[in-house]
């Protein structure tokens, strides 16, 4: 075998001068592709052959549509290249802040919120150390009112309570942060004005100050606390002008009973590892990335959130708007790895981690790309993001992309509404056998368009996900699977979904938001959750089959809004409870008996039952006045819900689950027809088993080239 690709060969101890051939190889990314770039003829077929070992990686490297056709490809697996977007900090030295001792290095830049100790982000310092504060006012808003009425109603100021807000030595430095809805709001602090107790940010927030399903003004804390330095070994601070530390230039102040001279502290310096755009009328063609790791990158100048969201809200939001959040999922928080107009790319193994934002993102006009394989850990923000235009027929619409067999895990550390994997606008993608742990918010997110607006998202597969450990109780309005708008032909299958844990409402399995429609959802398993396993705001058509649903904690399904038509079909599922009954619902406009629905041949089970209430029953959600929410079942209507023909033939039996959410030979399961789900493959699948038709690695050629 012989091939006319050019090959390039790139080693840590390589040389900025090399020819790139294997005896005299060059020395990072950037060269390599210069040298290709030297040689290649239009159309040509490339490799980039990198050895094991630690790249420096200070700025990105971009490809563009006459790099279409370029492969960058570990030599070894097993002994990946590392590019490595960071700094190590060296030369500390002993120094007193706060009177406390502390220890200070030159910052190789004055702005970033991120710092890596032995592969791991290090805090920095709070106030208050442990808990919240709480807005006293915002200027205008009754946080008892209007839910929807007053959403966006946001500020850039607000009162704070007397004696709530510490002397600060670098008031601009201090982020307040504020995790309220389903976002986390950052405020940089612009003045404080304690005569009047007032706090002004130059951000404002998206949403009202308010601490939403609780009716209270919202909770807050200071982040980058100068005078909490040194309270707890392990934080760290930047010192961005030396007047903390009493040195010259920008220092970083690390918190630490010993020198952290034997520890591997890194600092990043570039913002993205790889841009790969092209243009609508050139798209970049089948670049890919195998084997490649990707570590520490954060933003030199933390990027506001600015309209346009693609939200319905838009036109009355101002178009110089500049805000602490997004709307949604940290929609537009940029990735380290980024991807326009990019064509049949793929990224297959190797990994993303410590970075400040996204960990990939498919931009406008991306289409038949594939990730697969790779580890995205220690995330600003989510793992993949896809986002491209409405319209189907245009040259910025995404379609047939697909993210497979990836791990994705411990995300949202500075955005804690990323989603792990937000797939907006798109159609006949693919997000299938990947795990997701360890987010503060939803693990999948499919869909952009509210209400029954026609939306281009369908065909996509969400299909044989391990989903778990989702929200640790920092938000609201979550879903292990979030979907939004009309979907025609999209399929839930075979995913294993569990532990997602809200701060007050909204911690779901399963949830279909506004509009959601003519979807199919088969074959799941969902347990543990919060709220209920499945939950359905509005929509229409959806069928629900073949499906375990157990141990929610306030019911397995609900609807927020019933409507007259029929929101889904309810058919063969195992539905399992504790004191909290199979569908439940809210005295008034959101009653159980008013969901409109077909459910039948379904088998219930509560372990601990409340009477009459195994099926069917309203719930009241009271308010305390420390902003908790409570849940207590107030009717049981098992008999009301047969008295309207739901569940005619559904029995309740003890299914006969085991640990594992297998059945045994005697379930009564077996007897009502129910195609009792296996996720026992959900999660990545072994290497040989992943067919995407760009899965395959390079091929190494025999004839190795002297030169090109």
């Amino acid at each position: 075998m012989s091939t006319d690709r050019i090959e390039v060969y790139v080693a840590p101890d390589g040389s900025p001068f090399a020819d790139g051939s294997h005896g005299y190889p060059a020395n990072d990314l950037t060269h390599g592709l210069d040298l290709v770039r030297l040689r290649r003829e239009p159309g040509q077929r490339a490799v980039i052959w990198m050895a094991g070992g630690e790249y420096a990686h200070a700025e990105p490297v971009v490809f563009d549509a006459t790099d279409s056709f370029t492969s960058v490809v570990a030599v070894d697996p097993a002994d990946p290249p590392v590019l490595r977007g960071s700094v190590r900090i060296a030369g500390w030295r002993p120094v007193t802040v706060n009177g406390r001792s502390v220890w200070a290095a030159p910052a190789p830049r004055a702005s970033g919120r991120r710092l890596y100790v032995d592969g791991a982000a290090a805090p920095r310092p709070r106030y208050p150390r442990e808990g919240f504060l709480r807005v006293e006012e915002q200027e205008g808003l009754d946080p008892k009112g209007s839910f929807v009425g007053t959403l966006f109603d946001g500020s850039a100021s607000f009162r704070y309570r007397d004696g709530e807000m510490p002397e600060l030595a670098e008031e601009s430095a201090v982020e307040i942060v504020v995790p309220h809805y389903w976002v986390q709001e950052r405020m940089p602090i612009a003045s404080i004005d304690r005569a009047s107790r007032t706090v002004t940010s130059s951000l404002t927030s998206i949403f009202a100050l308010r601490d939403d399903a609780a009716a209270t003004f919202a909770r807050y804390y200071l982040d980058n606390v100068a005078e909490s330095l040194g309270e707890v070994d392990g934080e760290w601070y930047l010192d961005a002008t030396g007047r903390i530390s009493g040195l010259e230039g920008p220092h970083i102040l690390f918190a630490s009973a010993e020198s952290p001279e034997h520890l591997d502290v890194r600092f990043p310096v570039t913002d993205a590892f790889v841009s790969v755009t092209g243009t609508a009328e050139r798209p970049v063609r089948e670049v890919r990335f195998e084997g490649i790791s990707f570590a520490e990158a954060d933003f030199a100048s933390v990027p506001p959130a600015t309209p346009p969201f693609g939200v319905r809200e838009d036109p009355q939001l101002p178009a110089d708007g500049r805000y602490a959040a997004d709307v949604q999922a940290a929609s537009t928080v940029p990735a380290a790895l980024r991807f326009a107009y990019a064509r049949g790319c793929a990224v297959t193994g190797g990994s993303v981690e410590r970075v400040g934002g996204y960990g990939l993102s498919l931009g406008a006009g991306s289409r038949g790309n594939l990730v697969s394989g790779v580890v995205f850990r220690d995330l600003g923000a989510g793992a993949v993001r896809s986002g491209g235009g409405i319209d189907p027929l245009a040259a910025d619409f995404n379609r047939a992309n697909e993210v497979s067999d990836c791990t994705a895990e411990r995300g949202g550390q500075v955005y804690r509404g990323a989603v792990a994997m937000l797939f907006q606008h798109g159609s006949h993608n693919v997000i299938a056998h990947n795990e997701i742990r360890d987010f503060p918010y939803s693990g999948i997110s499919v869909g952009w368009m509210w209400d029954y607006l026609r939306s281009p998202s369908e065909g996509n597969l969400i299909v044989g996900n391990h989903i778990h450990h989702l929200g640790q109780g920092k938000l609201n309005d979550m879903g292990g699977v979030y979907l939004l708008g009309i979907a025609p032909g999209t399929v839930v299958r075979g995913n294993h979904i569990h532990d997602v844990e809200c701060q007050n409402y909204g911690g779901w399995g399963i949830y279909l938001d506004e509009g959601s429609s003519h979807v199919v959802i088969e074959g799941n398993v969902v347990h543990d959750t919060s709220s209920q396993c499945y939950h359905q705001h509005y929509g229409r058509e959806v069928i629900v089959r073949d499906n375990i649903w157990a141990r929610g904690r306030e019911g397995q399904i609900s609807i927020t809004r019933p409507e007259d038509h029929t929101s889904f079909t309810f058919l063969r599922n195992i539905v399992v409870g504790s004191s909290s009954p199979g569908f439940v619902g809210t005295p008034g406009a959101r009653d159980v008996r008013n969901y409109r629905i077909d459910s039948d041949l379904n088998l219930f089970w509560d372990a601990s039952p409340i009477p009459g209430s195994v099926r069917a029953a309203n719930a009241e959600r009271p308010k305390g006045a420390d902003g908790s929410v409570g849940f207590d079942i107030t009717e049981a209507l098992d008999a009301e819900w047969a008295r309207l023909g739901h569940d005619l033939h559904s029995i309740d039996a003890d299914p006969r689950l085991s640990d594992d959410f297998t059945v045994d030979a005697e379930s009564p399961a077996h007897d009502l027809g129910i195609r009792i789900p296996d996720v026992s493959g959900a999660g990545p699948r072994a290497v040989p088993d992943r067919r995407h038709p760009l899965a395959g690695p390079t091929l190494v050629d025999p004839f190795l080239p002297t030169q090109g």
